[in-house]
């Protein structure tokens, strides 16, 4: 399983070839762009009055963006789940929504959506609050690895690739805040996170525009600091 919390890798899965290198997959205007078509594509079947359910923590700069672009009255909401083995399909709810959803639509967003046991599980559940429609909308779509068939109604991009991170998704709680993803082999980053290394995640840093792990600007001197 991957210490990813949003996203889950085997430990037997290996890539179709080998990856030497962390890989841009999406740029940031290319994100920017497509969350964009999404929120004109849902601001034409959402309802004002809308509830949009992110699922945390993954969903956070997608959902921050989209609802942005969705041309509607919406109230935002969240739920959270606790670390599980998609093998199992034991999930446990940590954090339920807290707004009535009973007869509104509600938008369920998600960073990714791979086996479907998560999304199965979150579907089922919020259906039992009575809202009129779950809609569900993720900005990854890793249609390869469903194991339990479920609907993703949008998605942002669909891929096959094995781990990515940025833009939402971690590896040990690193590049949420990254404004891409990017793909990486993740038994050579978690090796390399346990022995304290930081090329690779260097490499990913670079590929962001941001600075290496461990590195940041030199903080002002106490006597240029302006206060507000």
């Amino acid at each position: 399983m991957s210490c990813g919390g949003d996203q889950w890798v085997a430990s037997d899965a290996s890539p179709t070839e080998p990856m030497a290198e962390p890989r841009l997959l999406y740029g940031s205007a290319e994100i920017s762009a497509r969350v964009a078509e999404l929120g004109e594509e849902l601001s034409r079947v959402l309802a004002d009055g809308a509830v949009a359910v992110g699922v945390l923590k993954g969903c956070l700069p997608f959902m921050a963006d989209l609802v942005r672009d969705i041309d509607r009255h919406l109230e935002i909401d969240f739920v959270a789940l606790s670390a599980f083995s998609p093998d199992s399909g034991r999930i446990r709810l940590t954090r339920d929504v807290v707004t009535d959803v009973a007869g509104r639509q509600v938008l369920l967003v998600e960073g990714v959506v791979d086996t479907g046991f998560r999304l199965d599980f979150l579907r089922r559940h919020l259906l039992d609050h009575g809202p009129t429609e779950v809609i569900v909308c993720t900005l990854l779509d890793r249609s390869d690895r469903r194991i339990l068939p479920t609907q993703v109604d949008y998605s942002g991009f669909v891929t096959d690739e094995g781990f990515v991170v940025g833009y939402g998704l971690d590896h040990h709680g690193r590049y949420r805040n990254l404004p891409c993803v990017v793909t990486v082999d993740l038994t050579k980053l978690e090796s390399e996170y346990s022995s304290g290394g930081t090329a690779m995640a260097d490499a990913i840093m670079g590929l962001a525009g941001r600075h290496p792990i461990g590195a940041s600007p030199e903080p002002p001197e106490v006597g240029t600091m302006v206060r507000g």
